[in-house]
């Protein structure tokens, strides 16, 4: 009861009261004369000062705690039809969602799809055309697991998974300062990931990549993520890779760690159209030349 940050600062604000004597000089003199009355108010202050130098940042911590489940709390009942997570270290699959959206994406517009990944190890390759869904669900799923680990209600009906760490290589940016172009800093990226997934301390990884090594020529952007895919499946996590590159996909033909999926479209009276919903299989369609030719681009038949 004596530490309680409330006692402790109205301490403090007696003593800066009794500080302020200085202001009435025909007060402070006699007083002052009499007993070192500044000198004792500087020592009190001082040892105020000392005390709050070792209880302060645990009263941050504990503030910063608090402020942080008041915006989950908050978060819940804002959105009562989300659900809370179920984490167990015991789960058959290591992440299973039925209905996961993103909670960013209107009610009004939004698609859900289910998604699971069986085993330790398994790697989903998700292809699909321009703007069907592939950034979007990648980003569903990590916020979503941002959520769960943080204690939050995810916008899913349904999410079973075991304690997992979240790992990302999506919004990779290049650096004058530091001299990194685009693709060394996606290559740096890489290799903290495959790091990580060898890190036997925490919890296995679920890891997500947005189009791996686009800042690099075709030949060896496949040479280097066939690779990269091959080390990743099997190892202690789980991801997924998005990517534009049909030929990663007939990894799935010689490992049965990686799986194939997909998002589509069909072009309906001259335009674009995009059901966002997930399948199985690699992508049957393109639509890259499609929206060059909507836009008014040139295109070679």
């Amino acid at each position: 009861g004596a530490r309680r940050p409330s006692r402790v600062l109205r301490r403090i604000g007696w003593i800066a009261g009794a500080a302020s004597l200085h202001r009435n000089f025909f007060l402070w003199l006699p007083v002052n004369t009499v007993v070192p009355y500044d000198l004792i108010v500087g020592y009190l202050l001082g040892r105020e000062k000392t005390r709050l130098i070792e209880r302060l940042p645990r009263w941050l911590n504990a503030w910063y705690e608090l402020d942080a489940l008041s915006a989950l709390a908050n978060f819940a009942h804002l959105h009562p039809q989300y659900t809370f997570p179920t984490i167990d270290a015991a789960a058959d699959q290591p992440f299973a969602g039925v209905g996961v959206g993103h909670p960013l994406i209107p009610e009004a517009g939004k698609v859900r799809n289910d998604f699971t990944l069986d085993s330790l190890g398994a790697v989903a390759i998700i292809t699909g055309s321009n703007m069907a869904g592939k950034s979007s669900f990648l980003r569903a799923l990590g916020v979503n697991l941002a959520l769960a680990n943080a204690g939050g209600v995810v916008d899913a009906r349904q999410l079973n998974m075991i304690p997992l760490r979240l790992f990302s290589c999506i919004r990779v940016s290049d650096s004058v300062v530091d001299g990194f172009s685009y693709f060394y800093a996606e290559v740096r990226r890489l290799k903290a990931l495959l790091d990580a997934l060898q890190d036997t301390d925490g919890a296995p990884l679920f890891f997500l990549i947005d189009e791996i090594f686009r800042g690099t020529n075709n030949r060896e952007r496949l040479i280097g993520a066939r690779a990269f895919i091959r080390a990743a499946a099997g190892a202690r996590g789980i991801g997924l890779i998005a990517t534009h590159d049909l030929e990663l996909v007939k990894l799935a033909d010689d490992t049965p760690q990686i799986s194939n999926y997909h998002f589509r479209e069909q072009v309906i009276n001259g335009q674009l159209t995009f059901d966002y919903a997930l399948r199985s299989g690699a992508s049957p369609t393109t639509n890259a030349l499609v929206i060059m030719r909507l836009a008014g681009l040139p295109v070679e038949e």
